[in-house]
């Protein structure tokens, strides 16, 4: 029945881009060429996918090295609480088109292919196994406007093509509506995400779990770290993060 199940996906992919139209994000040609890969397959071999070991807090790759702990230099003057960081992707002019197509065009689509872009990332998806996937909360009113979190599509996502392994918990909420990081550097960012979240009275954490935090973009880890706070304070020790892209 595997065959068969390929062969309904294949055209409900099809009828799904007949409905709700949509690109490749990287050559923005029609998805699903070969009828599974939102992505162009020759488009996904474009990404510059992390497999090597480099920094263990941010997960940017150290040229000439590969061994775990290494620390790089931004992480160094500014260590994080959360204790280590995987990334899947630089964002290099490919990678960024990919997260804009998610965050700022709600291309929930592309990442179809994430349970895919796992095996082009080995430590990456090996990093997350056994863990609770916490994905970043936005406030109340930016979700409102926006319609949808990214990084909870990505949680998901994650879940989707790594089964049981792990769990998603949506058990952080944001309490201030902070402006954009976008055009902050580190210190501001810093001062803008400061208190800027909360653990939830109820949720069906415990403190032996390994915690990661999801999001769809690792730049200064402000907004990360100010989250890791938030569950350390809470007494939970095992606190990680993982984002799509490093940039």
């Amino acid at each position: 029945m595997d065959w068969m199940n390929k062969v309904i996906q294949k055209y409900l992919n099809y009828l799904s881009d007949l409905f709700f139209p949509g690109n490749c994000p990287v050559c923005e040609k029609a998805p699903y060429k070969d009828g599974f890969s939102y992505m162009c397959l020759e488009c996904e071999d474009l990404l510059a996918w992390i497999n090597k070991n480099g920094c263990k807090f941010c997960g940017i790759p150290m040229s000439g090295f590969d061994f775990d702990g290494l620390i790089c230099a931004a992480c160094r003057q500014d260590p994080p609480r959360f204790l280590k960081g995987k990334c899947m992707f630089l964002l290099d002019q490919n990678g960024k088109k990919i997260i804009h197509e998610i965050k700022y065009h709600g291309a929930k689509d592309v990442l179809k292919d994430l349970p895919r872009w796992l095996k082009r990332s080995i430590p990456f998806e090996e990093f997350l196994r056994d863990s609770v996937l916490i994905p970043v909360p936005l406030h109340k009113k930016r979700l409102k406007k926006r319609g949808f979190n990214q990084s909870v599509w990505i949680a998901h996502a994650l879940k989707k093509g790594m089964g049981d392994s792990v769990e998603v918990s949506e058990a952080l909420i944001r309490v201030r509506d902070t402006p954009t990081q976008t055009k902050l550097n580190r210190s501001q960012r810093k001062r803008n995400v400061k208190n800027a979240f909360a653990l939830k009275a109820k949720n069906s954490l415990e403190h032996s779990n390994k915690i990661v935090l999801i999001d769809d973009v690792y730049t200064t880890g402000a907004t990360l770290d100010a989250c890791a706070k938030v569950l350390i304070d809470g007494g939970f020790q095992n606190v990680y993060v993982a984002t799509l892209g490093h940039g």
